[in-house]
């Protein structure tokens, strides 16, 4: 059997990684559970890292992670509990997410009966002087309905609230019927951490078009030009990460 040729990418403003891609990394507050680095700060000019931890049955963080960094968690498979400051938990079932301010020290950890998966976004805070930093919140996709937008059979779930000016970063679901697309390719400042959650279909990146899959992910620089349009075959999602509220200096 003929192994299908890789998928991944880098390009002018951005990067593809596939789960043939993934190289296992270690963290020090995970210990022998692997991490996958999908991006960090080191594929200029991100500002963010975003990681794909595996956790074994039982696993987790090895000891309580300093604050220092907003962060966001959103469970991809399984049950973890988040362990927060005066031992406030959260537990997360799959499409569980949380947000946690840079001034909150965590642990992680999966139940004792299944692994789990989590995706973790990571930056610094930037701050406004006109607005305190947000607090903590959690939640679960299912806990609001997906709001229909003006492209028909496009629609999407905000995960944070992205009319409040204290966070500089929203999460959202974006959900394609099969054909549907972005109705434009965008150039814009803002820069993207995306995970394909469902489905899959054709990523205009830069001057390239990429097939693009369930469990891939795109890196897309500041004004690197996108547009997406789902397979033919079913709906396509994906979750995606955008800085928002800031204007970059």
């Amino acid at each position: 059997m003929t192994a299908e040729p890789s998928r991944g990418a880098l390009g002018r403003g951005y990067t593809v990684v596939t789960p043939a891609n993934h190289y296992p990394s270690r963290l020090p507050e995970f210990g022998d559970q692997p991490v996958v680095k999908l991006v960090t700060p080191r594929m200029a000019p991100s500002r963010i890292g975003q990681y794909l931890v595996s956790l074994t049955a039982g696993g987790g963080t090895t000891r309580r992670i300093g604050a220092g960094y907003e962060r966001f968690f959103y469970v991809l498979e399984g049950t973890v509990t988040l362990t927060t400051a005066g031992s406030e938990r959260r537990a997360l079932a799959a499409g569980g997410y949380a947000y946690l301010p840079s001034d909150t020290a965590y642990e992680l950890r999966a139940a004792d009966d299944a692994p789990a998966r989590v995706l973790i976004v990571k930056r610094a805070y930037e701050g406004h002087a006109a607005h305190d930093a947000p607090g903590a919140l959690s939640g679960h996709r299912d806990d609001e309905p997906f709001a229909a937008t003006a492209v028909p059979g496009f629609t999407r779930r905000e995960l944070l609230p992205v009319a409040d000016p204290a966070f500089d970063f929203n999460m959202s679901l974006l959900r394609f019927e099969a054909g549907v697309g972005l109705d434009k390719i965008e150039v814009h400042d803002e820069e993207h951490g995306l995970w394909m959650t469902e489905g899959g279909g054709t990523y205009v990146l830069g001057a390239d078009e990429h097939v693009v899959r369930a469990e891939d992910f795109i890196y897309m620089a500041p004004y690197c030009p996108q547009g997406f349009t789902a397979g033919a075959d079913g709906p396509a999602e994906y979750l995606l990460y955008k800085d928002v509220w800031r204007d970059g200096f």
